[in-house]
């Protein structure tokens, strides 16, 4: 979600570097332009093989037990910045995999950043001139994922600069708007075998215009979270940050930024015991479970065994 600190920087980066202002267009080569006619290119389409009905499935993110456990009753490991990774050549990034490798290798939620740019909605973080990929070819991403595993759940966790009717207008591009869930006020959310089962296993929620599509989520109508500036293993405690209390779904932000994230600072703070102990103790202090274990650089350390050790119980 909203990091001040490292948006800080981000920009500050951007200006060194001068990235930050678009490069004059280049005048067009009279020669080549007299000589050859360019057809538009094709347009781009998301590829998918969504199943036409539900698939019977025995296992919800990977565990027989979590499919008659509540959407609000299981902890998901979660990324931070999911989409500023190194293989995607994002400068400063918070994770060394792009998505696709991301949810292979286990993780079920993403914390996704969609700005505006340049007539399109791009998924950036800060400045989408340190690295950026569209919005629609993102979340296609996350739709050939979900094909390939129909017992997956997954959510989406944005920080929104971009309209809801631009986000909508990805989701429609990326042919997601039958995968996504959309959850009833005052309801009592489903379990994960009922979502397979209607094989509506994608969760979106927004921090701006949620509630603007019944799938749109308002995070802090649903959420709470502890804070996410910390800079040190010291300042990861379980205060409340944004959200009210009686919230069912609880963000626990896991990640050290000073003054970015990094391999160095995920390696001070992602193994256990020290993970799974602060998950564990805001457990406690919260009395919520951590549904949203969220760090950077999750091939580090121990997110995913801390994940399944809180799926399994005390």
């Amino acid at each position: 979600m909203r990091t001040l600190a490292s948006r800080a920087w981000v920009m500050s980066l951007c200006a060194v570097l001068g990235a930050c202002s678009d490069p004059a267009p280049s005048a067009p080569d009279a020669a080549v332009t007299d000589a050859v006619v360019v057809k538009d290119a094709a347009p781009w389409r998301c590829e998918r093989s969504r199943a036409a009905a539900p698939v019977t499935v025995t296992r919800c993110n990977g565990s027989e037990a979590l499919c008659a456990r509540r959407y609000t009753d299981v902890a998901y490991a979660t990324t931070h910045n999911a989409m500023s990774s190194a293989e995607d050549r994002f400068l400063g990034p918070n994770q060394m995999y792009g998505v696709p490798r991301q949810l292979r290798d286990g993780v079920r939620g993403l914390m996704l950043d969609a700005h505006p740019f340049e007539g399109d909605t791009w998924l950036c973080h800060g400045a989408c001139q340190l690295g950026r990929k569209r919005l629609a070819e993102g979340l296609c991403d996350i739709g050939h994922y979900l094909d390939q595993d129909p017992g997956a759940v997954v959510t989406i966790l944005f920080e929104s600069y971009a309209s809801a009717s631009d986000v909508a207008r990805a989701f429609g591009e990326a042919g997601l708007i039958d995968d996504v869930y959309a959850q009833r006020a005052g309801a009592p959310w489903p379990t994960l075998g009922e979502m397979t089962a209607q094989n509506r296993r994608l969760v979106v929620f927004t921090d701006r215009d949620g509630g603007a599509m019944p799938w749109y989520h308002d995070v802090w109508r649903w959420a709470q979270e502890t804070p996410f500036s910390a800079t040190a293993p010291g300042d990861l405690d379980c205060r409340t940050n944004r959200g009210e209390s009686g919230n069912p779904l609880f963000i626990l932000n896991h990640f050290l930024t000073n003054p970015i994230g990094s391999r160095a600072l995920a390696e001070m703070v992602n193994h256990n015991p020290f993970l799974l102990d602060r998950a564990r103790r805001c457990q406690r202090e919260r009395v919520r479970l951590p549904n949203f274990v969220t760090v950077d650089f999750y091939d580090v350390g121990d997110v995913l065994a801390t994940t399944a050790a809180l799926n399994t119980g005390p």
